[in-house]
């Protein structure tokens, strides 16, 4: 740099002098010139390999060169470089033994030419340690027990062979056995750890099976290992399942119009025939106890009385049995016909009917009253009153004597109610029509009255 500077400042002296020569010399300087090895100025043809100051005139131009050279380097790794198959360098491959050149660019941008001496290996050797239960797969073939094995590939790398060997430690499994014991109720779906496929047991059963890499826990049957080092084993699982069934108890029973059965403090009404099964509990083993309900409602007759149900005392009367369906009859006094004839009654009578059928057994009594004293109702009028008459509800009754007892009938002869020893009866609770009441005094008489209810 300092060269530099003074052929600079000389030039710079020395133009006076070359100005008087050349009075109309124009001047020109020429960048700073950077080269490789070598440059060649174009002003004179002269080539220069080391760097300087220099000038030149042409006619009456001066030129001033400021011109450095930068070397090319040539050089050589020392040794030897040893390679596999092949050695990747400066992203190229080379498969051959021998000199290797390859071209860098050095911070100059000048070439710099890098040599080295390759010696390929003609086999590679690599070397694997592997330890395994049982057996161990390698290269497509299975091996049992320990050892060194070698393989030769031919085929894996196109520039040389490759020796592989292989260090082997094989690890026997070791024998295990289990129980497990499964209770279950009816039935049980069962599906092995190591198969997707599932299926039933609905009988207790025992049965062993084998299950290489099953789980320590033999309860945890879904639970399957490969083997492993970890877990190098034979597992012999003996099964015993234990299919506990729900206990029935079965009521065949029949019933006449409805049937209440209590199960666990809860009744259950019936009003037709059903077969239901209810729940009474556990057995011991866990599993339910059920009561099979198999029952027959059959629906009662219905009986009623028709005929002479008001009679003037000492006048015969005949009464007719009534039923919706095919029924055995039996009156009060064991006659089992379908009418009753009484030849001479003297007071009022109490009857009853009661109708049966063969079939189901179910049976329906019907009652009724024969009033005898109609004649003498209005004698009885001073001495008994009912009103209102017709009633919407109440009706009120007045008498000379302690009322005894109170009872109302239909027309049929049926008591529809019992008003007891009351004086005010209340028959809202009736459907619109015509009743008889009957009222005993505490002096021994009984008077009747027909009272019209109407809402």
């Amino acid at each position: 740099m300092k060269k530099r500077v003074f052929f600079l400042f000389m030039a710079a002296l020395m133009m006076p002098f070359a100005m008087k020569a050349q009075v109309n010399a124009s001047v020109h300087i020429d960048n700073t010139v950077n080269a490789c090895t070598s440059y060649t100025w174009s002003i004179t043809g002269e080539t220069f390999t080391t760097s300087g100051v220099h000038t030149a005139f042409v006619g009456d131009t001066l030129y001033i060169l400021d011109l450095s050279i930068h070397a090319t380097y040539n050089d050589t790794i020392p040794g030897i470089i040893h390679g596999g198959c092949s050695y990747n360098w400066a992203n190229e491959t080379f498969v051959s033994d021998g000199y290797h050149t390859h071209t860098f660019t050095s911070v100059d941008g000048c070439d710099s030419i890098v040599t080295i001496n390759l010696q390929l290996d003609t086999i590679a050797v690599k070397s694997y340690t592997e330890t395994a239960c049982e057996s161990y797969t390698w290269k497509g073939t299975a091996y049992t027990t320990s050892g060194t094995y070698n393989y030769e590939d031919i085929n894996s790398n196109p520039h040389c062979d490759s020796l592989l060997t292989l260090n082997l430690t094989i690890i026997q499994p070791e024998e295990k056995s289990y129980d497990s014991t499964i209770a279950a109720c009816n039935e049980l779906r069962f599906r092995f750890s190591n198969n997707e496929q599932a299926f039933w047991i609905r009988e207790s059963r025992t049965f062993t099976t084998e299950l290489n890499g099953f789980d320590t826990k033999p309860e945890n049957i879904n639970v399957f290992h490969p083997r492993t080092v970890a877990k190098c084993f034979d597992s012999t699982v003996t099964y015993h399942i234990t299919i506990n069934k729900t206990q029935y108890t079965t009521i065949t029973d029949r019933a006449c119009d409805n049937y209440s059965v209590t199960v666990n403090n809860n009744t259950m009404n019936y009003t037709s025939s059903v077969v239901d099964s209810l729940s009474i509990g556990k057995t011991v083993n866990g599993c339910d106890s059920m009561l099979v309900l198999n029952l027959t409602i059959y629906k009662s007759p219905q009986v009623s009385i028709s005929g002479d149900l008001r009679v003037t005392p000492g006048t015969g009367a005949t009464l007719y049995a009534n039923c919706n369906q095919s029924v055995s009859y039996l009156w009060y006094n064991g006659s089992t016909e379908d009418h009753l004839t009484l030849d001479e009654v003297n007071q009022n009578t109490d009857i009853w009917l009661r109708g049966t059928n063969n079939t189901t057994g179910c049976s329906h009594t019907a009652y009724a009253t024969i009033l005898a004293n109609v004649g003498i109702d209005d004698v009885d009028n001073e001495m008994l009153k009912v009103y209102p008459n017709p009633t919407s509800s109440i009706v009120n009754i007045e008498a000379t004597a302690t009322v005894k007892n109170v009872s109302v009938y239909n027309l049929m002869g049926q008591q529809v109610m019992n008003g007891g020893n009351g004086t005010v009866i209340d028959l809202g609770t009736l459907s619109n029509g015509t009743y008889i009441l009957r009222v005993e005094l505490a002096n021994g008489s009984v008077n009747t009255r027909t009272v019209v209810l109407k809402k």
